[in-house]
């Protein structure tokens, strides 16, 4: 009795540890399917896209070298910044004089302050606060010590070179019209990582679709095996269709192999575009069809002409060779400058006496003149000249060799898109068809008036066309990818998330 008992106790025991083990089996199946679950996750095509502007490290560079280009606004007009200067210094010398009535030993302190501007109009303007301590031993000096205060205004007009400003003005221009080119090449690169992302994705829902055909296509064939198998066992077919069927499952699950590779890449590479990291599962929105943005190629090349980044910047690039040409014809002039100076001053013992004597208006002093300077070969300036001229010849040609470039793509990339929506049409049909084909022969195998060669090679056609109606609709998105890219009509539909 003892020994049954205990032998029982321990049958006992054995099972409550395998019924703990299988339930402990259960709760991490479960917990690790749902977390599988939980890290695939569906996203639309706009959702990849906002992803990958907020993470592209390619998107981060490009708004980073447009910061870059827009401090050269700044350089250029540092040109026409304040500046306050001032100095101070001391001198003690005691050296021997030949005169008698001259002093052996000087003390002077001399401090002054000040503050230049230039103007657009290219006036030059300062004005300067000095003040000069003098002390000496002689005593024939009226004031000693002596501080002298002074204050002058000086102003400074080109009239010929930079005459009014004009080639400081211009450079101003120049820098604000390179910047405004700047920031559509840097409009255009993100434009570029967008389209990236859009054929990425297009990709991954290719290869899912795909992927969806070999399932489609691996579950007949199963069938169809399995089939052979019980008609062989009967006797209504004979051994080499079996061999046949077997044989073509194995083809398909090689090919099937394949697919789920690609689908594997396609998932990678879109992953990487939007720089998030590879551990987390991505699926895609399946029979996206996209939109044509015209119907007709002539709205195509009106849009273009419009939205045209480099078209944009062929333009612009004329004004600025044209500006720049102008400034270098005035960099050939000679440098002609009216200057007129203004000082007051007061000379005191005492410093408050001093600086009170300047409000007078008895101690002025007044200076007007003209300085002219003519280079008499002027080779540096006249060579800028006939450079720019040269540069400006080339941007007009530029201009035109793009107005050509974007007709032809533009007629191009409509052309893919139209074929493609064209084929896409007859071979929908073809895929309709197919499907009839198959299934009447499935019927006609059903009541042994067909053979396997045949289910199979029906089979194989539907796979066929499947995945070629498949590649049609990828290149089809990816033409309408490609126009809008060539338009320069992407960039619109995702400006807000910049």
């Amino acid at each position: 009795m003892r020994s049954i008992s205990s032998k029982n106790r321990k049958k006992g025991l054995r099972v409550l540890k395998v019924c703990c083990a299988l339930t402990l089996l259960l709760c991490v199946s479960g917990m690790t399917l749902e977390g599988k679950e939980d890290a695939i996750e569906t996203f639309s095509l706009e959702e990849c896209v906002t992803v990958a502007l907020k993470n592209s490290f390619e998107v981060k560079k490009a708004k980073l070298d447009l910061y870059i280009a827009e401090t050269d606004r700044m350089y250029s007009e540092a040109v026409f910044d304040t500046v306050l200067y001032g100095g101070a210094s001391y001198l003690d010398d005691k050296r021997q004089q030949l005169s008698v009535f001259a002093s052996d030993d000087n003390q002077t302190n001399s401090y002054y302050a000040g503050l230049k501007k230039t103007f657009l109009t290219g006036t030059e303007v300062s004005a300067e606060l000095s003040d000069q301590r003098s002390w000496n031993n002689t005593e024939f000096t009226s004031k000693n010590p002596a501080h002298e205060v002074e204050g002058m205004v000086t102003l400074v007009q080109p009239l010929a070179k930079n005459g009014l400003g004009y080639i400081d003005r211009g450079n101003l221009s120049l820098t604000r019209m390179s910047i405004e080119n700047a920031g559509l090449d840097e409009q255009d690169r993100i434009e570029g990582v967008i389209s990236q992302v859009e054929k990425a994705y297009i990709g991954l829902v290719h290869a899912t679709e795909s992927l969806n055909i070999y399932k489609e296509m691996l579950k007949r064939s199963e069938e169809l095996n399995e089939t052979d198998k019980k008609n062989l066992e009967i006797g209504l077919t004979e051994k080499v269709d079996l061999i046949a069927s077997e044989a073509n499952l194995l083809r398909i699950k090689a090919e099937y192999n394949i697919s789920e590779n690609d689908l594997e890449k396609a998932r990678a590479n879109l992953k990487l575009l939007m720089n998030i990291g590879s551990e987390k599962g991505l699926e895609a929105i399946e029979g996206i069809r996209l939109k044509e943005p015209h119907v007709d190629l002539e709205g195509c090349l009106k849009e273009a002409f419009m939205r045209r980044r480099d078209y944009l910047v062929a333009k612009k690039e004329i004004e600025i060779k044209g500006l720049n040409l102008k400034i270098k014809k005035n960099n050939t002039l000679p440098e002609v400058d009216v200057s007129l100076s203004m000082a007051v001053n007061g000379l005191e013992g005492d410093l408050t006496e001093a600086v009170r004597k300047t409000t007078g208006g008895d101690n002025t002093y007044y200076l007007a003149g003209i300085e002219v300077e003519i280079p008499l070969d002027n080779r540096d300036a006249l060579s800028q000249k006939i450079k720019a001229e040269h540069e400006k010849e080339k941007a007009l040609i530029t201009l035109k060799e793009t107005e050509r470039a974007i007709i032809t793509e533009i007629g191009n990339a409509f052309g893919d898109m139209k074929a493609l929506k064209e084929s896409i049409l007859y071979s929908d049909k073809a895929v309709e068809l197919e499907e009839k084909k198959l299934a009447e022969e499935e019927k006609r195998f059903k009541y042994g008036r067909s053979n396997t060669k045949k289910i199979i090679d029906y089979q194989r056609d539907i796979l066929n066309v499947k995945l070629e109606n498949a590649v049609f609709i990828q290149k089809y998105n990816s033409a309408v990818i490609d126009l809008n890219r060539t338009m320069n009509v992407t960039l619109d539909k995702y400006k807000d998330m910049l």
